[in-house]
């Protein structure tokens, strides 16, 4: 009897064995480590050696049959770091591999990296722990990058020096999971995208799961892919020709590459989320296997509900289409022409356009200057973003109804084509530059120039009426894509480098400038349709009535107060400030300064030398501490100087009493350059020289060897920083 129930219960056991699921808890667990018990991980730190191995470690724990740290011996940048890449295999019954892959590492030195990229690593080594105890058609390799923040340093590494890269059929990385915002699919490089199947597959399963979170924003990625702008480490697969895609969530509401990207921020439901999403896609695959197809070339735009995939050649058809229907529309419309009396043609009315943009460009900007003078703050716009651009919206409609005011005096010409050939080769020559990107970043001022050139070839002021509203859109949907927040936040970094009047003066004027380019044929096509179309006359004339002015201003006080109502900052956005120490060797001198890229608002300092507190409208402060850090030591180990003294054989040993974190040696001479240099370092070319460069926590004790060229009678000049934190 015992013998048969336990063989019973054996077979009920099997018959009821679960299969094990995404577990959001252990995921989060895996997230915990990483940012707490690990700590930030830049590329090249002993943190980031630490996560490589100890997601080794997890890797075998969880069976596979193979796991090692491949090493990445230095950067391909010019920087002598080092990196790896952390390799778990699971062989299946096919050789065939699929990559489930995420970066381990993070930027700056202080940032814990929780969202980026501790929750998309904790998915991947969930996903390794199910399915190393599931059966799977495919051998799978899930990946832990190194290096990603340095330029995809690990995953580019990995494609060019796994032994198997040509077995290895599809790819997907996680890259940023932890956050509620909808899921981004990148999937493209400048040469083409993933295939097809692939972006159907991942939006198939996302809805089947009941998500529907997946979003890809088509005016993002157009202006992404030609600036090499965001990316992950599925890019160096798809430059190989093999499938990949990578998911990516809370690029505007997550405060990467920050001190505050940290775990309290992270949501657990979202981890399961973006790990459920590919294990399906796993599964799926499992069962029916990869497709054949590696790439495909297509522009994808979601659109009621589904997905419309615009083939490249039809775009760039379209294009061109474009550029014939602008030259045909020029033609026409200057064939249709009005005789004007000479004493009654109008002289610069362009000019009166351009300064009406000018005025329009100026106008936007001073809701945030407002608002800088009323809080005190230099970005008081960080926070509430979005609500912002609402005020510079209605501050740049102020600057219309200001501009028409100028037209009760100023006199324009009535002839048509004044300015739709203006707003006609203006958007040629936009086509025709944003074309040197991609045909796709070209298809926006193209769509632009179509639309207008159809509102002059058609007759009837509904058709242009129509043009002048539907011409405008393609330009401002690209201007205020998707991920501008993204650009945004992102470039308030750049504010510690703009501490002086000039400068922010200088940044206003191109900003300026750029609105101007990018609205004055806008403009003119605004111009064009009032001369022809009479109810555009009529909304012209009531638009600059004083009536109109005054609902403007009343907006403007409403939205103005429900503006400065919110906080510029946050527990998850902060202000950044920096306290930098520098210290002269030779010399002897040193500095001490203070520095926000916002203004040093409630910032307290206190040494034993000195106390600070500040709450005022500056930036930065020189404090009158002294002090002496003389910890670096170059020891000569047999350089030798030929007979001629042309050549140079250096040995020197750059050497540091106190753990550096970067190291900066620049090599020139006081004459012509330095021409050659041959060495196992890697380097970068500088002025009359050459540059080396160590990052993330370099040896206390760093080896030098290189062979120079001098040239006649130059003597080499050695420059030497380190940073210490």
């Amino acid at each position: 009897r015992w013998q048969l129930f336990l063989i019973v219960q054996l077979f009920l056991g099997v018959g009821f064995a679960q299969t094990p699921e995404f577990n959001a808890d252990s995921a989060h667990a895996y997230l915990l480590h990483l940012t707490d018990a690990i700590g930030p991980r830049p590329m090249g730190s002993h943190h980031e050696r630490e996560a490589l191995r100890w997601a080794v470690e997890q890797f075998h724990r969880f069976g596979a049959d193979t796991a090692y740290v491949l090493p990445v011996p230095r950067s391909p940048r010019g920087i002598n770091t080092t990196s790896g890449v952390a390799v778990g295999l699971f062989p299946g019954k096919s050789d065939s591999i699929i990559v489930v892959g995420g970066h381990i590492d993070s930027t700056p030195r202080q940032n814990p990296g929780a969202n980026d990229n501790a929750s998309g690593t904790a998915c991947v080594l969930e996903l390794a722990r199910i399915w190393g105890q599931r059966e799977h058609r495919h051998t799978l390799l899930f990946a832990a990058f190194g290096g990603e923040e340095g330029g995809l340093v690990g995953s580019r590494y990995f494609v060019e020096h796994f032994p198997h890269i040509d077995r290895v059929a599809l790819m997907i990385s996680i890259d940023m999971a932890g956050v509620t915002d909808p899921i981004v699919p990148f999937f493209e490089v400048k040469s083409h995208q993933a295939p097809r199947w692939l972006v159907e597959d991942a939006y198939t399963i996302d809805r089947a799961l009941g998500y529907n979170a997946l979003e890809y924003p088509t005016n993002f990625f157009s202006l992404n892919t030609v600036m090499d702008g965001a990316g992950s480490d599925h890019m160096p697969f798809l430059e190989k020709n093999i499938p990949a895609i990578d998911f990516t969530t809370g690029i505007n509401t997550s405060p990467i590459h920050t001190h505050r990207d940290r775990p309290e921020f992270i949501d657990k439901a979202m981890l399961a989320r973006s790990g459920r999403l590919v294990d399906r896609m796993l599964q799926k695959y499992h069962e029916q296997g990869v497709p054949s197809p590696r790439k495909g070339h297509y522009m994808l735009w979601e659109i009621f509900g589904g997905r419309l995939f615009i083939p490249r050649w039809l775009i760039l058809i379209f294009d061109l289409v474009a550029v014939v229907l602008g030259i045909l529309a020029f033609r026409a419309s200057r064939a249709r022409r009005p005789e004007i009396p000479p004493e009654q043609r109008v002289r610069f009315s362009g000019l009166k356009i351009l300064g009406f943009m000018v005025l329009i460009a100026i106008c936007a900007q001073l809701g945030e200057a407002l608002m800088q003078a009323i809080k005190g703050l230099r970005y008081p716009w960080f926070v509430p973003f979005r609500q912002y651009l609402w005020f510079a919206g209605l501050w740049a409609l102020i600057g219309l109804w200001l501009s028409l005011q100028l037209t009760r005096g100023w006199r324009f010409t009535r002839d048509p084509h004044a300015y739709a050939r203006w707003a006609i080769i203006l958007l040629l020559g936009l086509t025709v530059l944003f074309a040197c990107g991609s045909a796709r970043l070209a298809l926006y001022p193209a769509l632009s120039l179509a639309i207008f050139s159809l509102g002059i070839l058609l007759p009837g002021s509904g058709f242009n009426m129509a043009a002048m509203i539907f011409a405008f859109l393609p330009m401002f949907r690209l201007m205020f894509m998707e991920a501008l927040p993204l650009y945004a936040r992102t470039s308030v970094r750049a504010g510690f480098a703009i501490d002086r009047f000039l400068e922010s003066a200088a940044y206003s004027a191109g900003l300026t400038l750029l609105l101007v380019i990018w609205y004055l044929p806008i403009l003119h096509i605004f111009a064009h349709t009032a001369v022809v179309a009479a109810p555009a006359r009529q909304v012209a004339r009531w638009y600059r009535s004083l009536p109109t002015g005054a609902v403007l201003l009343l907006a403007l006080v409403g939205l103005g107060g429900y503006v400065l109502a919110f906080p510029a900052y946050n527990d998850r956005w902060r202000a950044s400030v920096h306290l930098e120490a520098q210290y002269d060797m030779n010399t002897g001198e040193s500095t001490l300064t203070v520095q926000g890229n916002e203004y040093l608002r409630k910032v307290k300092l206190v040494s034993e030398a000195f106390r600070r507190n500040y709450d005022a409208r500056i930036l930065k402060d020189d404090l009158p501490a002294k002090f002496t850090a003389d910890w670096i030591e170059v020891q000569d180990a047999g350089t030798v100087v030929s007979a001629d003294g042309d050549s140079l054989s250096l040995r020197w040993h750059l050497i540091t009493r106190r753990p550096w974190y970067r190291v900066d040696l620049t090599l020139s001479v006081d004459t012509l350059r330095l021409e050659r240099i041959t060495t196992d370092l890697a380097y970068r070319k500088a002025e009359k020289g050459f540059r080396m460069i160590w990052g993330a926590e370099p040896p206390d004790t760093i080896p030098v060897a290189a062979e120079l060229n001098l040239p006649p009678g130059a003597r080499l000049i050695r420059k030497l920083q380190a940073r210490y934190v």
